[in-house]
């Protein structure tokens, strides 16, 4: 990398191939904080900012998540070789990870073939299906919490039911939901919008093929979202979380259908 290199943030982030919002949210993380700024007060990333930035790319490929990433910056310092080295182990172990989930499918599109499921894919290989984000400590926690409620009932009726096709459909219709709201975000759509409340609808539709999901239950669940890191996941596209977002499209269609937001009924 060139010495004494200066960009701005939109130059920076052509630099590191993010957005700027990415860069702008890396920053209010503490994450990569440019420690230089012009008279007016606008980022100007040095190349020791561009080297961090370039580190936060490996780890997040990695696989870390970003409040990790920090400490494992921190931790090593600024020993360029220790970084490489642990970079390189977790790479690693994502492939060996990656290598262990494609042999899974392959063996369950083997079995499935040959006729081994008749019925619905068994839990365990819904599990390799949809990959580390399939938390059954979060199921089995969701059961001591809501076992014995309709909902629950209704949602595993409709899981037990479902194929190998039906699972994938629903992560890659969560994948482009998050992707839509990121893109959304990005571009400033407003909450109670026309197409704000098209987004809120679509998240409401995609709880309702569990159980029924009227608008004023949707603003209850989406409390949960923020409160829990594990529901944040879902919609964090390219390091920048978009939940707080999604909560507000929520409200905000939820008050044009007439639900007291503040007192919302299950």
């Amino acid at each position: 990398m060139t010495d004494n290199i200066e960009l701005t943030v939109s130059q920076a982030a052509d630099y590191l191939g993010v957005t700027v919002r990415t860069l702008h949210h890396w920053d209010s993380k503490g994450l990569l904080v440019p420690q230089v700024r012009t008279w007016s007060d606008y980022r100007i990333y040095t190349s020791d900012d561009l080297a961090r930035g370039q580190r936060i790319l490996v780890y997040r490929e990695s696989g870390v998540p970003l409040g990790e990433i920090a400490e494992l910056l921190e931790a090593t310092g600024q020993d360029e070789r220790a970084h490489l080295l642990r970079q390189r182990e977790l790479l690693l172990e994502r492939r060996d990870g990656v290598e262990r989930m494609l042999t899974a499918v392959e063996d369950l599109i083997a079995e499935v073939n040959s006729g081994v499921y008749t019925g619905p894919v068994p839990p365990d290989r819904v599990r390799e299906i949809l990959g580390p984000d399939w938390d059954p400590d979060y199921q089995r926690e969701a059961e001591e919490r809501w076992g014995d409620t309709d909902e629950w009932r209704d949602a595993q009726q409709v899981m037990s039911q479902m194929g190998e096709d039906d699972w994938k459909a629903v992560r890659d219709e969560g994948d482009a939901f998050a992707r839509a709201l990121a893109e959304a975000h990005d571009r400033g759509v407003a909450p109670g919008s026309a197409e704000g409340n098209a987004l809120a609808e679509r998240q409401r539709r995609s709880v309702s093929q569990w159980y029924d999901c009227p608008h004023g239950r949707q603003v209850i669940l989406s409390s949960m979202y923020v409160g829990d890191d594990r529901f944040r996941t879902n919609w964090t596209v390219d390091g920048v979380d978009h939940t707080d977002y999604l909560v507000e499209l929520i409200r905000a269609n939820a008050t044009a259908q007439g639900v007291d937001v503040e007192n919302p009924q299950w």
